[in-house]
């Protein structure tokens, strides 16, 4: 018997963190959206961790939030793909799921969500997006951002090759596409991963590979740029399926996606990894955003900074650095994504910023700016001869390059 049907048709969706109930999103007359905490989940104290938005500052859990008329909570909307990468999953689930409705989109995707979120109808239905309304089985991924980019499994056996997860699948690598606007851009950010990977930073497994090895990927998501695409291994998926929970600082804060250059500021980031991991994680957290003052890093906004919860799920650790490049080279005039101790522009990001970034975030001074000093330190001794400079187009490399050198002295004195 086949029970799929529209998610428009759905009203009550299971929020589980791997196999833990966690809640119960319900859509209710008037398409307001209410989320509450599963009674054995509240009791549990929170275990394993959803979210630090939802938790007390006394422990346990906070109240449910209240019901949002239109939406979704924030946590659950920073689930869902933006701009380019939502049209292209509607326009692919167009029969199911109803254009700029978050509840249809997450019933639609809800099995495949960043972390080990998962949502499902409570009934036990299948949404139509996933067994596809005309019979073929669909992708029903979701990736937040809004570059075009797919999860991708590799194929065994013979011919091997790259193929997007249809029906039940799960991909363990995110394809991260070339674009027409910013040339060189998987390049770019292929360099700036070695980079960080050279000075001692946590960095996923990447590889450039060419669009030929991708195999059944659907219309919708095809993009007619050339070149390169940007593979990386997803760190929120481990060996044998099994999922690692990870959130975002747009959901540590409950900032909805539309908010995330605006939201928070970098020290807010720094002191809430202060208080929920360790100094050492703030401090870390000052030499990756140091790195992204130094190669002219402009998007470096709430959604590109991550917690990841390993093991039992209990504690937050840092996330791998991802997104990872140089703006610049597309936009010569940009500024940072979020304000570093009240300013944006990369050359006024002279140390007396720093010092008030540390003072806003409650770390001390001199270990703030020994960081910075060490960190540009470590960017001169490894960037200028990095092989993989080497795959940058020469255009996109010499912007690159002027920039690192500008910024040097701003950040030395």
């Amino acid at each position: 018997m086949n029970n799929a049907r529209p998610a428009e048709t759905v009203m009550s969706l299971d929020v589980l963190l791997n196999e833990v109930k966690v809640g119960t999103i319900v859509r209710t007359p008037g398409d307001f959206n209410a989320f509450s905490f599963d009674p054995a989940y509240r009791a549990s104290g929170g275990h394993p961790v959803l979210s630090l938005s939802f938790r007390a500052a006394t422990g346990g859990l906070r109240k449910d939030p209240r019901p949002v008329a239109g939406a979704l909570p924030a946590f659950f909307a920073n689930l869902l793909p933006e701009d380019k990468l939502r049209e292209a999953m509607e326009k692919h689930h167009a029969r199911a799921v109803r254009p700029g409705n978050d509840f249809d989109l997450l019933a639609a995707l809800g099995a495949d969500l960043p972390g080990a979120v998962r949502v499902v109808p409570s009934n036990g239905d299948i949404v139509a997006a996933t067994a596809a309304v005309e019979g073929e089985p669909k992708a029903r991924f979701s990736l937040a951002g809004v570059q075009m980019k797919l999860s991708v499994m590799k194929n065994t056996g013979k011919g091997g090759g790259l193929t997007v997860p249809l029906g039940d699948s799960d991909g363990q690598y995110i394809a991260k596409f070339p674009s027409t606007a910013f040339p060189g851009v998987s390049e770019n950010e292929f360099a700036n991963l070695a980079l960080a990977e050279a000075i001692g930073m946590d960095v996923p497994e990447r590889e450039l590979v060419g669009k030929d090895q991708f195999e059944g990927i659907p219309e919708e998501f095809e993009t007619l740029a050339e070149g390169l695409v940007l593979l990386i291994r997803r760190f929120d998926r481990a060996d044998g399926a099994r999922r690692i929970h990870i959130e975002d600082f747009a959901q540590v804060f409950g900032i909805y996606p539309a908010r995330k250059y605006e939201g928070a500021a970098y020290h807010d980031i720094a002191a809430a990894l202060n208080v929920a991991i360790s100094p050492v994680a703030a401090l870390e957290f000052v030499r990756r955003l140091t790195l992204s003052v130094v190669m002219g890093n402009g998007d470096m906004h709430l959604k590109n900074w991550s917690l990841i919860y390993p093991g039992d799920g209990n504690s937050p650790a840092m996330a791998p650095i991802y997104d990872v490049l140089s703006t610049v080279p597309y936009i010569p005039a940009d500024n940072l994504a979020l304000s570093l101790g009240g300013e944006r522009a990369f050359k006024a990001l002279t140390l007396p910023r720093w010092k008030a970034f540390a003072n806003r975030a409650r770390l001390p001074e001199p270990a703030v700016l020994k960081t910075v000093r060490e960190t540009v330190k470590q960017i001169d001794a490894h960037w200028w001869k990095l092989p993989e400079r080497d795959a940058v187009p020469s255009i996109v490399l010499e912007r690159i390059d002027a920039h690192v050198r500008a910024m040097m002295p701003v950040l030395s004195d």
